[in-house]
């Protein structure tokens, strides 16, 4: 999932079956979902964003020999108007030990770039950002107002503070959730695969399911389904295809 932080649009990075990824937009203030394109490979939620105003996508992916441009060498970054991922602009990596980035506004953007990134076309009408002391924050998870805990965990550990003394945890990068309330007892949410605070309520993904709940004293409460995306599968002819060029 990823959150426009000045608009109430999301954006589900809809995994599977096999490796395929599809595009689905959420409208968060009538939670409502429209499915966008297939993808066949990956898309890497922590290498990709969403722009403050909800109305673009840059995105790091990455595929197999059969379904990659080959000019990319594999893996490439691009820049998409929502919900498409025609890029607007792309830079090849060839590798997955460089490449994605952020959003520092709706006209500018951070590529995290190494000797490996190599433009290929830009016709986004953005500014990219070059200068590293300009850059706000050294991860999206932080510019999104998590914390990151604990220097010396070999796993790491990012709170988040809530309304009315709560904290949301994420523990590590596949150890699931938790949320404490003034110092009562930790509440464990292992099966979390995602979580985050959505202007009055907590939101998470599990088991497949978009889930929703509001915060009560101590505890969690009355859950709810926003949407169940494993129905969701993809089209019998084939079309699920890159849709970058």
């Amino acid at each position: 999932m990823l959150l426009a932080t000045e608009a109430p649009v999301g954006v589900v990075l809809r995994r599977g079956p096999s490796k395929l990824v599809r595009i689905v937009m959420w409208d968060r203030a009538k939670d409502k979902f429209k499915g966008g394109p297939w993808f066949s490979g990956r898309i890497l939620p922590d290498q990709s964003d969403i722009s403050p105003d909800g109305r673009r996508l840059m995105y790091f992916a990455m595929a197999g020999v059969a379904s990659a441009i080959p000019e990319t060498g594999g893996s490439w970054t691009a820049i998409s108007e929502l919900p498409s991922l025609k890029a607007d602009a792309l830079w090849g990596q060839g590798d997955t030990w460089g490449g994605g980035g952020m959003f520092l506004s709706n006209e500018t953007f951070w590529l995290d770039a190494d000797q490996n990134t190599f433009l290929i076309r830009d016709d986004s009408g953005l500014r990219r950002e070059t200068c590293a002391a300009n850059r706000p924050y050294p991860s999206r998870t932080e510019r999104d107002g998590w914390v990151k805990q604990g220097r010396n965990r070999t796993e790491p550990l990012f709170e988040k503070a809530l309304p009315e003394g709560w904290t949301l945890r994420r523990v590590g990068w596949n150890g699931g959730y938790e949320l404490e309330h003034s110092g009562q007892p930790t509440l464990a949410f292992p099966a979390w695969e995602w979580a985050d605070w959505d202007r009055r309520r907590i939101v998470w993904a599990e088991s497949g399911r978009l889930n929703t709940a509001r915060l009560e004293s101590h505890k969690l409460g009355v859950v709810r389904t926003l949407y169940d995306f494993n129905g969701m599968v993809p089209p019998d002819n084939g079309s699920a295809r890159i849709d970058a060029l």
